[in-house]
């Protein structure tokens, strides 16, 4: 590299930590704002959650996940670029730019559209409208370990189901915990009920990704549908056995998503996931709305305060 060089790297104050699909968002932000202030992006440090890893903390790195070689960057002159990644520090006296504000931004770079993130929280970017955005199309690709794993299986699954499968996104754990959504909404007869909306008739082979690891969960479904799940194949179920190494359920995630994007039809859990064909959660249920008893003690509180009030 010769001459003076300007990198884009962010330096938080914390390791920010989160789940693999956050962060390759903030990853994909900052190869955009990279592209759109012609520097060199820089990668942080790959902090995940534990907790979507069964509590197991091991050594995160992003080349176990991502195939930076086989991924690109789309401008808005849709030339394909090689992703500007640098995975090691700058050259001692190279010059770093550290974005942390608008205010930080080089007078030559001020035209640009630039999204700045709060690097304090885990999702970095601020709310802006999709105008906001550099235009720049960033893919990410799976690493090649989890394309190669994923490939027998998919190939097992169409030829099951006659050339095509269905797949189907199921996520409970946390967010049924948290009351993101009522149970039933991710629950084995709504699933079906949605298939059926579909057109997915009986004995249809379906694939289905879940945080749900309970077989006994399934069992409804899988007497009407070929269901299967990674545990009814033993190279996927090894990813996180922990028999050889310290599970890994980020990689077996990487290795369903890329099952998942081959099925015929492709159901996601949320409006705001990017299915093509669909969700279990339809829009109307969208954000989910409190439970009339709360709705109404609410309303309980709120007269007993104007009671007060008058009294």
């Amino acid at each position: 590299m010769q001459g003076e060089v300007r990198f884009l790297q962010y330096r938080p104050a914390a390791p920010v930590v989160a789940g693999l699909t956050h962060q390759a968002a903030n990853l994909v932000c900052l190869l955009r704002e990279a592209q759109a202030t012609e520097r060199l992006a820089i990668l942080p440090p790959l902090h995940l959650d534990a907790r979507h890893n069964f509590g197991v903390r091991r050594e995160w790195r992003w080349e176990r996940y991502f195939d930076f070689g086989a991924s690109s960057l789309t401008d808005a002159k849709g030339q394909r670029h090689p992703l500007p990644i640098a995975d090691h520090p700058p050259r001692k006296g190279a010059q770093t730019l550290y974005l942390r504000g608008r205010a930080q931004i080089p007078n030559r770079a001020r035209g640009y559209p630039l999204v700045v993130r709060r690097i304090s929280r885990p999702l970095f970017r601020e709310a802006l409208p999709t105008n906001d955005w550099p235009a720049a199309k960033v893919e990410l690709r799976a690493c090649a370990r989890a394309r190669s794993l994923a490939r027998p299986v998919v190939l097992r699954l169409r030829a099951l189901g006659d050339g095509g499968f269905v797949s189907v996104h199921v996520r409970r754990g946390d967010r049924v915990a948290a009351g993101d959504y009522p149970d039933w909404l991710t629950a084995p007869p709504h699933i079906r009920r949605c298939l059926l909306d579909r057109g997915v008739a009986d004995g249809a082979v379906v694939y289905v990704a879940s945080d749900e690891r309970d077989p006994e969960f399934w069992r409804p479904l899988q007497k009407t549908y070929r269901l299967f799940r990674y545990a009814d194949f033993p190279t996927l179920d090894a990813l996180i056995a922990g028999a050889d190494e310290a599970p890994d359920n980020y990689l077996l995630f990487q290795v369903e998503q890329e099952v998942l994007r081959q099925g015929c039809l492709r159901i996601g859990t949320k409006p705001n996931q990017n299915w093509a064909h669909g969700w279990l959660i339809d829009r109307r249920n969208w954000p989910p709305r409190k439970p009339s008893g709360m709705l109404a003690s609410g309303r309980r509180r709120v007269a007993a305060l104007l009671r007060r009030a008058v009294g």
